[in-house]
C-alpha cells in the first residue's frame, strides 16, 4: 500500500478540515465542525462521522445541504461533546429544530444519541434520522450505513431550505430511506496513516459488500472484470437478504461512489457498466449521479446505490435532489440519463478513409509500374508479412528491454492488414502515390501506439516505444504526396529517391527524430541514402538490392550502441547489454524480406 501525505499523524485531521474551509468561502470551522456561512434554516440538518471519507461530510456543507458537520478522528465517531457544542451553537445561530442524520453504526448511534439527550435536557427540539442502507451485511444493530447516505441529507437540506418543519422532513426521508439500498465492492485494503493495514486482499481478489471502514463484506471471490463485477454487485443487491424490492419498468437513481482508489479510467468503465446493468434488468434509469463522494481513504473499490422512485414521490424527491446548493462536493448539474442513442459508434480510421475517399476525387499522379514491376511488389509483400509473423517474439523482446515490448505485435497487427488488402485487391500496386498512401492508413490506424488504435488494441492501453504508428504513417503520407505530384515522364528511380527523402524529411520534422536517436531512422536514412547513390544507373541490379538488405542490416545492428533519445525508451534508464533498436531491427527485415524477392525478379 502506498504511504501517506501528510504533516502529523495526530493533526492529520484538524489541517485537512482547514485546507478544505480555507478553500471554500461559505464555509467556517470552529474545532472539528464544519458550519455553513449562510442563514441557518428554521431546521438545522446536521450530521458527521469518522474522518477518511472526504468529501464526505465536509463537502456537503451549505446552503441546501447540511447546516452543519463534525468530524472525529479517522474511521471514529467525534465525541459526544464535540457533537452537543454543535448542537448549541445551531441553537445559538436561531435554529428553531435540529435533526441529526447520522450513519448506522454503533459509535455514531451512541455519541449523537447522547448529544441529543444532553440536548434534549435543554428543552432543544431536536431528532435523529440514522440511514442504514447497505445491502450486504446486517448484523446485531443493523445494515451499516454506506453512500446512499448522501441522497437522505440532500432531501432533507432541499427541505430544510424550503421551511418544512421537521416532522415534515423526517416523513419524506424516512420514505426515501425505505427505498434505498447500498452495495460495496473492493480489490484492495486499507491503510490508514498511522496505522496497520486493516485487512489485505491479494492482486487477483475482491471482496463484495465492503463497509467503508474496511469492515468484511458478504464474502470473498476472484476478481472479475468490471460488467462482471458489477453484476455480482447488483445481484446481491436485488436478491440478497436485504434486497430492494423492485420490479420490471421500475423506474431508480443510480448512485455511482467511488471509494477513493479507482483511477477515472476505470470508474468511467465502472458508471458504464452500472447503468447498462440496470437497463438490461429492465429498470428505467432516471437519473445518475456519479463521483468520489463517500470513500473510504485510497480503498480501491466503488459502491452502488439504487434508489426506487415511486410514482407518487418520483417528482418530488428529483426536485429536490436537483435542488441548488453550495456545498462544493454536490454535483452541480444533475442531468436525465442519456439514451445509448447518444453515444455514436464510429468505423475504425481505415474503414472511414474507404467510405470518405470513395467519395472524393484525389489527385492520381500519372507515373505507375508496369505489370512485372507490379507483381514483384505483390510478392515482396508477401514475404514482408511473412516475416514480420515470424519476428513477432523477437521483435517484442527487444523492445520489452527499455520500452513496453510490443512493438512485434504492433508490426504483426499492420502486416495482418497487408495480407487481407492484398487478398482483397485494396492495394494498388501499379500506382505508387496510392500504393504509399495506403501503407500509411495501415500504419497509422493499424500499429497501435499512442496515438494509433486497433481493433483489438484500444488507443488508451498501448504506448509505443518510439510511436511507430505514426512515424510509419508519416513516411508513406509524405512518400505519397510526393509521388503524387511526380509527371510520368519522369524516371522512377528519381522519383522515389526524392520521395523517401520527403518522407524522412516529415518525420525529422515532426517527431523531433534525429540520426542517432536510436530509432527506425537508423536504418532507414542509410537505407534511403544508398537509393539515392543509384539514381544515375536509374535501374537496381540484383546485387543492388542484396546491398541494399546489407545496408539496412549493418544500420540496425548499429543501434546497439546507441543511446535512445525519443520515445520510451528515453526516459528509462540505460541497459547494461546493447541491443538493437526493435524499429531499427523491423526496417531490416522489411527491406530483406523486398530485397530477396526483386533480387530474383532483377536476375531473370
Amino acid at each position: 500500500m502506498p504511504g501517506h501525505f501528510v504533516n502529523d499523524i495526530h493533526s492529520c485531521v484538524d489541517e485537512s478540515l482547514i485546507g478544505y474551509v480555507r478553500a471554500h468561502s461559505h464555509l467556517e470551522l470552529a474545532g472539528r465542525a464544519v458550519i455553513a456561512r449562510s442563514q441557518v434554516p428554521s431546521v438545522a440538518i446536521v450530521s458527521g462521522s469518522g474522518s477518511g471519507h472526504e468529501p464526505a461530510t465536509v463537502g456537503f456543507v451549505g446552503r441546501g445541504l447540511l447546516s452543519a458537520c463534525i468530524s472525529g478522528s479517522i474511521f471514529a465517531s467525534p465525541p459526544s461533546s464535540d457533537i452537543f457544542r454543535l448542537i448549541i451553537e445551531m441553537k445559538r445561530r436561531g435554529a428553531k429544530q435540529i435533526l441529526l442524520v447520522i450513519l448506522n453504526y454503533t459509535g455514531d448511534r451512541l455519541n449523537f444519541g447522547l448529544a441529543m439527550e444532553r440536548a434534549r435536557e435543554l428543552s432543544i427540539d431536536i431528532d435523529m434520522l440514522v440511514v442504514a442502507d447497505d445491502a450486504a451485511v446486517d448484523n446485531a444493530i443493523g445494515p451499516r450505513g454506506l453512500a446512499g447516505f448522501l441522497l437522505v441529507i440532500k432531501v432533507a437540506g432541499a427541505l430544510a431550505e424550503q421551511g418544512k418543519t421537521m416532522s415534515e422532513i423526517v416523513d419524506i426521508c424516512q420514505k426515501v430511506r425505505g427505498q434505498l439500498r447500498t452495495i460495496g465492492l473492493s480489490a484492495s485494503g486499507i491503510r490508514a496513516p498511522g496505522q496497520q493495514q486493516a485487512f489485505d486482499l491479494p492482486d487477483d481478489e475482491m471482496e463484495l459488500g465492503m463497509g467503508i471502514h474496511g469492515e468484511c463484506g458478504a464474502q470473498k471471490l476472484k476478481l472479475l472484470p468490471s460488467r462482471q463485477a458489477t453484476d455480482l454487485a447488483f445481484g446481491q443487491l436485488f436478491r440478497g437478504t436485504r434486497a430492494l424490492d423492485i420490479k420490471r419498468d421500475d423506474t431508480v437513481l443510480l448512485l455511482v461512489n467511488n471509494l477513493g482508489g479507482c483511477s477515472n479510467l476505470e470508474f468511467g468503465i465502472i458508471v458504464k457498466d452500472a447503468i447498462e446493468n440496470l437497463e438490461h434488468r429492465a429498470l428505467h434509469v432516471k437519473r445518475v449521479i456519479c463521483g468520489e463522494l463517500m470513500t473510504s481513504l485510497n480503498m480501491k473499490g466503488f459502491s452502488l446505490t439504487v434508489l426506487k422512485l415511486s410514482t407518487d414521490m418520483s417528482t418530488t424527491i428529483l426536485n429536490l435532489l436537483e435542488a441548488p446548493t453550495d456545498a462544493f462536493a454536490w454535483p452541480k448539474i444533475i442531468s436525465p440519463t442519456q439514451l445509448p442513442t447518444s453515444i455514436q459508434t464510429l468505423s475504425d480510421s481505415l474503414e472511414f478513409n474507404d467510405e470518405f475517399t470513395a467519395q472524393l476525387v484525389i489527385n492520381q499522379s500519372d507515373l505507375l509500374f508496369d505489370a512485372s514491376i507490379a507483381e514483384l511488389i505483390n510478392q515482396a509483400l508477401q514475404t514482408v508479412v511473412k516475416r514480420l509473423h515470424n519476428e513477432i517474439d523477437k521483435l517484442n523482446r527487444l523492445d520489452a528491454v527499455s520500452g513496453d515490448g510490443d512493438t512485434g505485435t504492433a508490426f504483426g497487427r499492420a502486416a495482418d492488414t497487408i495480407s487481407d488488402d492484398l487478398s482483397n485487391q485494396k492495394l494498388i500496386l501499379d500506382r505508387p502515390a496510392s500504393l504509399f498512401r495506403r501503407l500509411g492508413l495501415i500504419a497509422e490506424s493499424r500499429m497501435g501506439g499512442t496515438c494509433g488504435a486497433s481493433k483489438d488494441t484500444p488507443r488508451s492501453y498501448k504506448t509505443s516505444q518510439t510511436h511507430y504508428d505514426l512515424v510509419c504513417g508519416l513516411f508513406f503520407a509524405a512518400v505519397a504526396k510526393h509521388l503524387s505530384l511526380s509527371i510520368k515522364s519522369g524516371v522512377i528511380i528519381d522519383s522515389l529517391s526524392d520521395a523517401f527523402e520527403a518522407g524522412i524529411q516529415s518525420v525529422e520534422s515532426y517527431a523531433r527524430v534525429q540520426p542517432g536517436d536510436k530509432s527506425l531512422l537508423d536504418a532507414l536514412i542509410p537505407a534511403v541514402d544508398f537509393i539515392k547513390t543509384k539514381r544515375a544507373q536509374q535501374n537496381f541490379t540484383s546485387q543492388d538490392w542484396k546491398e541494399l538488405a546489407l545496408v539496412g542490416e549493418r544500420a540496425a545492428n548499429e543501434t546497439k550502441t546507441l543511446v535512445a533519445k525519443v520515445g520510451r525508451a528515453s526516459y528509462t534508464k540505460a541497459v547494461d547489454t546493447p541491443t538493437v533498436d526493435p524499429g531499427a531491427y523491423a526496417v531490416s527485415i522489411i527491406l530483406h524480406a523486398i530485397s530477396d524477392v526483386f533480387a530474383k525478379g532483377s536476375s531473370r
